[in-house]
């Protein structure tokens, strides 16, 4: 199958309009891992918390995003597929920003956000508040597949993001059963823990916390760590993860 319209011979790096809808429609459920990775690290003189964010569709729909531009302005729309064929785009008022840092493509906004919150003394955390990541957004495409139902081969590509702040057109997509995989190398993985005191903190990873997306379920949105944060005699700060939340499978 051809989504991409370059591989396609056509102009530029989107994918495709789709075709019309015929059946019922399937929708995506995009759910977050928890964090990987975590670890401490010092930079530039301030001590931060990196990690690696992963994105699963555990749902039968794919998760497809397309934008156009127009007199400056973005306007976005989601693929929502059908069960013989086709799809029926719906409007979203999800925002696209520049990954002008080390990325060179478009992202969605604010995909997914992580929260650190210190923990209470009975081990309850409060996910609205906390220290929330830097990160501009994701570029999703088929990174990995994480399950039996997902293709056996990646149907988006990050291609479809763009190349240029010039573009006027790109598009996203994460297949069902396939996950993306934002490493704790890049930039927007860490938060800064430099002035926290030591003690038991959670992790918190969520996805689409705007609620701008059409998806099966939005009860499963929310994953964590726990970890505990603490300092050495020479200064040295560390980081051990103590309990690992839930990760979110079909079902469940």
């Amino acid at each position: 199958m051809c989504l991409l319209t370059a591989a396609c011979g056509g102009g530029g790096n989107t994918i495709k309009p789709p075709g019309p809808p015929v059946g019922h429609p399937v929708l995506p459920d995009i759910v977050p891992a928890p964090p990987t990775d975590v670890h401490m690290t010092h930079v530039n003189g301030k001590w931060l918390i990196s990690f690696s964010s992963i994105l699963v569709n555990i749902a039968d729909g794919d998760f497809v995003l397309r934008a156009k531009r127009d007199g400056g302005v973005w306007h976005v729309e989601q693929d929502i597929q059908y069960s013989t064929s086709g799809a029926k785009p719906v409007t979203v008022p999800a925002r696209l920003v520049w990954g002008g840092d080390g990325h060179h493509h478009w992202h969605i906004a604010r995909v997914a956000t992580s929260r650190l919150v210190r923990l209470d003394s009975t081990g309850r955390a409060d996910p609205r508040g906390g220290l929330i990541d830097s990160k501009a957004g994701f570029c999703f495409y088929d990174f990995s597949r994480q399950l039996e139902n997902g293709p056996p081969k990646a149907v988006y590509s990050r291609k479809s993001c763009g190349n240029s702040t010039k573009d006027d057109s790109i598009g996203m997509g994460l297949s069902r059963g396939w996950g993306d995989t934002y490493n704790y190398g890049l930039p927007g993985q860490s938060i800064d823990v430099t002035r926290l005191p030591d003690g038991m903190y959670r992790l918190w990873a969520k996805v689409d916390e705007a609620r701008w997306f059409r998806e099966a379920r939005t009860d499963n949105n929310v994953t964590w760590v726990d970890l505990e944060i603490s300092t050495s005699a020479g200064g040295t700060r560390a980081s051990r993860v103590v309990k690992v939340g839930p990760l979110i499978r079909p079902g469940s």
